[in-house]
């Protein structure tokens, strides 16, 4: 139990004290996972072994990132080893043809296979997955070149419960057999076909509506049941266009992520057809959809997915301004991320989006009696590269979202009337004492009375807008984050300066060495402010050593 808080290399270290401590260094129980990501990198191929063929009934987790295990080691040992692994990861490690089949062979519990990347993988892994592995639930063969559409084939016919499949860079995926299959198994919560060249509409259409059901004249459309997929990858598909689009209306209703980057047929009419058939959609990808517009945005702000929305890239859509974003920031409340580079977007949809994460979050209250706010986290991250239209003064609405601290006062009630005395005399004797006090100008004398008194309140965000990937502005977080609000205020003060100036000195007119002599005192004034970070113990040292030099030669 002791070895169990301690890290797998510091528990392999424990081995070397004495044969007892080995024996328990190397107990399965220890080793319900072995990861050479983290853990094991540049560890020798017989090291490795030795451990999972010791290990191996207790292994359930085997993750191979980047391991060696040449042709000449002893393939049946490992494999007879690992019969009880339920998740297999072999990307980007050094392995034959021969051992991943092995591996396969004997592990007949799988239910997470990652082969990404691996050129040693082939069809001939595919039908020993589709024979011996029938609990599997995901499946990743991305970026294997040697495998194709036509082998998962018997992959998705004999694994009912596969959930999840990234084929991403593999071909075949033209094959209307093949869609068909998919389509009969209907189970895939997860599909993702980037860079998938060999993908139609055709295709498409067939994996989603199938081809052997009966047609609904009403819409001229085939019968079909809704597909449970959740997340739907197909960036880099050049070849789908509007037809493959119209196939996913009313197909799809679950999906939460969805992923269309790079392709560019693709106009405003699909798409607005398909987003109000979508109610639970939360991540939508559209980068370099050259052909969309704001119908698409005021589509999205319309429909029921508008509440679910977190994360959307518009990035490289030219057609799309501030008339649709503004009006997607207003309705989806929401959002997480924003992705709106290359667009015509303006100042206009920062002051919005910085008003909208102002309304939805509420504020940290502070009264005197404590320091300091707790540490606010990002609520919205936004990016709006090479928009000619976004200036200094939007990106300021940003930063002062961010350091806005209310000053206010809050009426707090007091005790009772005889616990005041500096308010009020103690007996009826004083107020007849004295001459110019009446009991018409004195409050009730009830404990229920209360008497106010006012303290000091600061209302400090609690949810931060990141914009851009400036030095500057990057700084400017790093405060926020540090919940030092004085330092973040002063450069944000000494940027502004600097941005002004500049604009001051590129403008026409007189005084140019003024502005230029201007401009590099603001310049001067930002380094500095920039290398004075937030205080600490270093920093108060050298501010100690500078003013005791400073005094000794006032001294001298």
């Amino acid at each position: 139990m002791i070895f169990t808080y301690l890290e797998p290399r510091e528990i392999i270290r424990s081995s070397r004290v004495s044969r007892a401590w080995h024996r328990m260094s190397y107990d399965g129980q220890l080793w319900s996972m072995l990861d050479t990501e983290r853990l094991y990198q540049g560890i020798p191929e017989a090291a490795l072994i030795a451990i999972i063929v010791a290990v191996g009934p207790f292994l359930r987790d085997l993750d191979l990132y980047d391991a060696q295990l040449s042709e000449h080691s002893d393939r049946g040992r490992v494999a007879e080893a690992c019969r009880n692994v339920q998740s297999l990861s072999l990307w980007r490690s050094t392995i034959d043809r021969n051992t991943i089949n092995s591996f396969l062979n004997s592990a007949s519990s799988l239910v997470h296979i990652d082969l990404s990347g691996l050129e040693a993988a082939t069809n001939r892994a595919m039908s020993i997955i589709a024979t011996n592995c029938n609990k599997l639930q995901h499946l990743d063969i991305s970026w294997c070149g040697n495998i194709n559409a036509l082998g998962l084939q018997g992959v998705v016919q004999a694994c009912q419960d596969l959930k999840i499949m990234r084929a991403g860079k593999v071909d075949g995926w033209g094959d209307v057999e093949v869609m068909q299959q998919l389509f009969l198994h209907n189970s895939l919560e997860c599909l993702d076909l980037t860079d998938c060249n060999s993908l139609t509409n055709e295709s498409l259409a067939t994996l989603i509506e199938g081809n052997a059901g009966g047609i609904n004249y009403s819409i001229g459309r085939p019968i079909a049941p809704p597909r449970k997929l959740k997340y739907l990858n197909l960036t880099g598909c050049r070849d789908i266009s509007d037809r493959g689009i119209l196939a996913l209306v009313n197909n799809i209703p679950e999906i939460k992520n969805l992923l269309l980057s790079g392709c560019r047929d693709i106009p405003d009419g699909p798409l607005t057809q398909l987003l109000p058939t979508t109610p639970v959609l939360a991540h939508l990808d559209v980068e370099e959809l050259v052909l969309l517009t704001d119908a698409v945005l005021h589509s999205l702000s319309s429909s029921h997915c508008a509440g679910y929305l977190r994360r959307l890239n518009v990035t490289d859509c030219q057609n799309m301004g501030d008339i649709g974003m503004t009006t997607l920031v207003q309705c989806c409340k929401g959002l997480r991320a924003l992705s709106m580079d290359n667009t015509k977007v303006s100042d206009l949809t920062l002051i919005e989006a910085a008003a909208m994460v102002r309304q939805r979050n509420p504020r940290t209250v502070l009264t005197n009696s404590v320091r300091l706010p707790s540490q606010p986290t990002v609520g919205l991250s936004l990016t709006a590269h090479d928009c000619s239209e976004v200036t200094w003064r939007g990106v300021r609405e940003i930063l002062s979202h961010n350091i806005e601290v209310i000053d206010s006062t809050q009426t707090a009630p007091l005790s009772r009337f005889e616990s005041c005395p500096t308010c009020f005399p103690k007996r009826f004797s004083d107020i007849n004492s004295s001459p110019s006090t009446s009991l018409e100008r004195l409050p009730l004398f009830s404990s229920t009375s209360p008497h106010t008194h006012d303290s000091a309140q600061h209302v400090y965000p609690t949810q931060l807008i990141t914009i851009f990937k400036d030095s500057y502005i990057d700084e400017h977080t790093r405060r926020v984050l540090c919940c030092d609000v004085s330092a973040a205020q002063r450069l944000e003060r000494r940027w502004i300066e600097f941005v002004m100036v500049q604009e001051e000195m590129e403008a026409w007119g007189g005084g140019r060495i003024f502005k230029r002599r201007k401009a590099r005192r603001a310049k001067m004034n930002l380094v500095e402010e920039m290398k004075s970070s937030i205080r600490t113990e270093v920093s108060v040292w050298k501010r100690l050593k500078a003013r005791i030099a400073r005094l000794m030669l006032c001294c001298e």
